[in-house]
């Protein structure tokens, strides 16, 4: 297989075939689904594509909480992940369809046992006759701390979480481990091939058992590891009775939880040979969720890898693989090659690539687009209505619909692109695709607009692989580019296009503060772009997520940084799920970074910044040089002034509204969709 010979060979588990080493971890942009209690058409699609794109197993997320009526707050995991009811036979019939369209692929069908489920079915029968009904037994399960938790908050929890253990009883074990059972068994009976159960992160009632942070019983179920893990081996035990030698059973566990000071790596190679004649492959994760969903401030390409490899080294039995980070089909190949990992799992690779895998198959490994680690599939920030997307695929969250909303590519056009930036190059990229002739017109030297400044910060890795791919894309295809070429409807009209698209994007905007007009003052891509012309003492005013940024990068440069927000937190609206927290621990460790929030700034002065505090007293903090990040305002005027130069007319990305990546995305694949 050329290049990935590692990575495509099939390996045989259970008796059952799988293609080749890929596996599409449990994972789903989060809302794609309603209230449904079967897989709806926005799942099949998702998960069907993922098999077609070529994942060897795919597993789904849908055995959860199972709290029908639940209510919790929007701004968390839980409420939006599915929940799939597998003792209703309505639902049965949507779940067996599912598996039956995934085996249509040729790949595995498994399904995720996988939030902190704190109640637990079993069917009922009274006699052989009699319809079955269901029991629930409720476990207490006190959830991890999220968003900025304190150490007083980690204490507390653990001090909750160590009561629940200990009030668990061998009713309530034996109750709970049957329901795993009685679940997989249903599961094998409708087509499934596997079943992934999560134990990560100290969050599911056995998982707390395993772990000496949240476990301190002194009988059997606590003290030793095997004792720790006993609780948890009664389950896979109980599982693997009820499905019989050929059904695949996966977990998942948390390598270590070094993070905390729980349980080691022997401690988990201890725990595998347990139980390894009942499982057949473990998913290595990190000591908690937001570490399993590395962004771009994370140094490790693939965090847990060398933790995967010292646990394989030990020969427990099992299967290794991990997730977290995983996406260059280079790193994955060589992982395997080098005896680290028996399979790979993956998940944001197949949401940034809905044919990922098929690009590896044909050897087409520079069209994968890269991920920006931005997380925003789990949601974006804390005000935003809650909808599946992605910031570099504008696809996901709209798979079921394409047939409906692409049209058919008409006759061939002469098209203008005028604005070399993200949205403009997609947009090009995508006609040139459907058979137009694509003509950029970019005012710069260069293309990239306003992610250029990726080019010049460190901590902008991903962004900077996606501006140079859009770039690549661009270069590969017959499109013609003319940079330091600034467009004027007059001359366009001259062309005789037959469609102009104007994505000339967004300018920074000027807060009204007295001084602002003075010559110690930047705006933030500038500052990027350009840290050499600032002096050493820095204010930045503006602590959105860009702001920031632009504060971090400075600090990293050497100067002494202050950022000002006059909100009660800075990056508050970055997204919220496995984002935020990373990247305030980022900022957090750099020394002569600091901000200072809910300021009101009066006036920038030639040696400082003039502001009221939060008490409203006045305060002044000297200042060689000001960064303003306090938004962008769209070009409308200036876009709009190119319509009635060509017979279609259409305007996209950041000069119809300043956005972001994802906006841009979403607005020249629709854009280009409709011609």
């Amino acid at each position: 297989m050329g290049n990935y010979d590692n990575l495509l060979k099939p390996i045989v588990i259970r008796g059952k075939v799988i293609k080749n080493r890929m596996i599409s971890a449990n994972s789903l942009p989060h809302f794609l689904q309603g209230p449904e209690t079967y897989p709806a058409d926005g799942i099949i699609t998702h998960y069907v594509n993922r098999a077609k794109s070529g994942a060897g197993i795919v597993t789904m997320m849908g055995i959860n909480d199972f709290n029908e009526d639940k209510h919790m707050p929007m701004n968390t995991d839980g409420p939006h992940f599915p929940d799939f009811h597998l003792y209703d036979s309505q639902s049965q019939n949507y779940l067996l369809q599912l598996a039956d369209a995934i085996h249509f692929e040729g790949s595995i069908a498994c399904m995720g046992f996988f939030v902190a489920s704190n109640k637990y079915p079993i069917l009922k029968t009274k006699g052989p006759m009699d319809e079955g009904h269901l029991e629930f037994k409720t476990v207490e399960c006190p959830m991890e701390p999220l968003f900025d938790p304190t150490p007083e908050d980690y204490d507390n929890y653990h001090k909750a979480a160590r009561d629940a253990v200990r009030r668990c009883d061998k009713e309530t074990m034996d109750w709970v481990a049957e329901s795993y059972a009685q679940q997989c068994k249903i599961l094998k009976f409708l087509g499934f091939d596997m079943a992934s159960i999560h134990m990560c992160y100290r969050t599911q009632i056995m998982t707390k058992f395993m772990s000496p942070l949240t476990n301190d019983r002194t009988d059997e179920y606590g003290g030793s590891t095997e004792n720790r893990c006993r609780f948890a081996l009664n389950i896979l035990k109980r599982i693997r009775e009820e499905v019989g030698n050929d059904f695949i059973i996966e977990i998942l566990i948390s390598a270590e939880e070094d993070k905390y000071g729980g349980y080691t790596l022997d401690d988990s190679v201890e725990f595998l040979k347990l139980a390894s004649p009942y499982v057949d492959l473990v998913q290595l994760r990190a000591s908690d969720a937001d570490g399993n969903h590395p962004t771009n401030y994370e140094p490790l390409e693939v965090p847990t890898l060398e933790q995967a490899s010292y646990i394989k080294s030990k020969n427990t039995g099992v299967l290794i693989t991990t997730v977290g980070g995983w996406h260059n089909p280079d790193t994955c190949e060589k992982a395997l090659a080098e005896g680290k990992l028996d399979m790979v799992s993956m998940a944001r690779a197949w949401v940034s690539n809905p044919d990922y895998g098929e690009m590896i198959y044909e050897d087409k490994t520079d069209d994968i687009v890269p991920c920006l680690r931005c997380n925003k599939c789990h949601g974006r920030g804390p005000n935003d209505p809650y909808v599946s997307v992605c910031s570099v695929n504008p696809k996901i969250g709209i798979e079921h619909r394409l047939d409906v909303l692409v049209k058919k590519p008409g006759s061939p056009q002469k098209v203008a692109v005028i604005g070399g930036g993200p949205a403009g190059m997609k947009c090009a990229i995508d006609l040139c695709d459907r058979g137009h002739k694509v003509t950029i017109y970019e005012m710069d030297s260069h293309l990239g607009g306003a992610i250029y400044h990726s080019d010049f910060v460190d901590f902008k890795w991903t962004l900077k692989e996606f501006k140079d791919f859009l770039i690549y894309q661009v270069g590969k295809r017959d499109i013609e580019v003319r940079l330091n070429t600034k467009a004027n409807p007059g001359d366009i009209k001259k062309e005789g296009y037959d469609i102009v698209i104007s994505a000339i994007g967004a300018e920074p905007s000027k807060p009204p503060i007295l001084g602002v007009d003075g010559n110690n003052i930047f705006f933030g891509a500038d500052s990027m772009i350009n840290p050499g012309k600032l002096g050493k003492e820095v204010v930045v005013i503006g602590g959105g997520e860009v702001g920031v940024e632009c504060g971090m990068n400075l600090a990293k440069k050497g100067h002494n940084v202050t950022v000002l927000e006059m909100r009660n937190s800075l990056a508050a609206d970055s997204t919220i799920m496995h984002f935020r927290s990373m990247f305030k621990e980022y900022w957090e460790s750099i020394p002569n970074f600091k901000g200072i929030c809910g300021v009101n700034v009066k006036e920038i002065k030639e040696d400082g910044v003039k502001y009221a505090c939060a008490n409203g007293k006045e305060c002044f903090i000297k200042a060689d040089s000001v960064v303003l990040s306090t938004g962008m305002r769209a070009k409308q005027t200036e876009a709009l002034s190119f319509y009635g130069t060509a017979r279609r007319f259409y305007a996209i990305g950041d000069c119809t509204k300043a956005g972001t990546v994802q906006k841009a995305m979403r607005d020249a694949f629709a854009v280009a969709s409709q011609i």
